[in-house]
C-alpha cells in the first residue's frame, strides 16, 4: 500500500512539470540585442567552378557577330540609294511665280499644230512614212469603190498613183488603179501604166498579168501584131505563170 501511495505521488509531480510552459533562455535576459547588418555585401562564395569557352568558340561567336553587322550594314546602304533615287526623280521645286494678269487664250493654227506634232521628237515621222501612210489610205479608199463596182471612182482617187514611187504601198496602189482603168475600158491608160508597172515591178507576182492586160489593149484596139509580140514576151520573161497560159491561148487564136 505504501509502495502504491509512492508511485502516484510521483507521477502527479511528474505531469504538473510537464504542462508548465517553458520560456526561451534568451528572453530571460533583458539585455538581450539583435545582432548588427554587415555594411558590405557579403562576398560570393569561392570554389564554384565557372565554364571557360575555348577560342575556337570564341571565334564562331565573333563570326556570328560580324555576319549579323554585315546583314545590317547592306539593309542600310540598299536603303540609302533608295532614298537616292527618289531624290534624283523628285521634281524640282518650283520657284514662286508672282501672280501675273491671264492673258487672252491664242488661237490654234492647223498647220503650225500639224509642223509641231511632226518635228516633235516623241513622233519620230520621216516623210517616207507619211507617204506610205497616205497611199495606205487612197488604197483602202479605192479598194472600197472597186469592190462596189465603181470603177471610175476607184481610178479617180488613184489618178496621182499612175507613175509609183517603188515602195510595197505604191506599187498596189499602181496596180488597182490599172484594174480600174482596164474595167471601165480606157485602153491607152493601161497600156501606159501597164507597161510602166513591168518594167518598175518586173519581179511582183503581178507583172505578168500586166502584160496579159496590155496584151488585151493592143488586140482590142487592132493591133494584133503589136499584141502577140506583148504576149510572147510574156511567155518568154514569166513562163511558169498562170498568165503566160492565158497569153499561149491567145496567141493560137486568129
Amino acid at each position: 500500500m505504501t509502495t502504491f501511495r509512492l508511485a502516484i505521488t510521483l507521477l502527479s509531480a511528474f505531469a504538473f512539470s510537464a504542462c508548465t510552459p517553458l520560456q526561451p533562455a534568451h528572453y530571460q535576459d533583458e539585455s538581450f540585442t539583435l545582432p548588427d547588418i554587415p555594411e558590405e555585401a557579403l562576398s560570393p562564395q569561392r570554389g564554384i567552378p565557372y565554364p571557360q569557352l575555348s577560342w575556337q568558340t570564341q571565334i564562331d561567336q565573333l563570326g556570328i557577330q560580324m555576319a549579323r553587322l554585315e546583314q545590317e550594314m547592306g539593309i542600310l546602304q540598299t536603303r540609302i540609294e533608295q532614298l537616292e533615287r527618289i531624290n534624283k526623280i523628285r521634281p524640282a521645286d518650283k520657284p514662286a511665280t508672282t501672280s501675273k494678269k491671264a492673258e487672252p487664250a491664242q488661237r490654234l493654227n492647223d498647220a503650225k499644230l500639224k509642223a509641231a506634232y511632226l518635228n516633235s521628237s516623241s513622233v519620230a515621222v520621216t516623210e517616207a512614212d507619211a507617204a506610205a501612210l497616205n497611199e495606205t489610205r487612197l488604197y483602202n479608199q479605192a479598194l472600197k469603190y472597186y469592190q462596189r463596182g465603181n470603177y471610175v471612182a476607184a481610178a479617180a482617187v488613184l489618178r496621182g498613183a499612175d507613175g509609183g514611187n517603188g515602195s510595197n504601198a505604191a506599187r498596189r496602189n499602181m496596180y488597182l488603179l490599172l484594174q480600174s482603168q482596164q474595167r471601165i475600158g480606157n485602153c491607152e491608160s493601161v497600156i501606159e501604166i501597164g507597161g510602166r508597172y513591168a518594167n518598175r515591178f518586173r519581179g511582183s507576182a503581178q507583172a505578168a498579168d500586166a502584160l496579159f492586160s496590155i496584151g488585151q489593149c493592143q488586140y482590142k484596139m487592132q493591133q494584133k501584131d503589136i499584141a502577140r509580140n506583148t504576149w510572147r514576151k510574156l511567155i518568154q520573161t514569166y513562163p511558169h505563170s498562170a498568165a503566160a497560159k492565158r497569153a499561149a491561148v491567145k496567141i493560137k487564136q486568129r
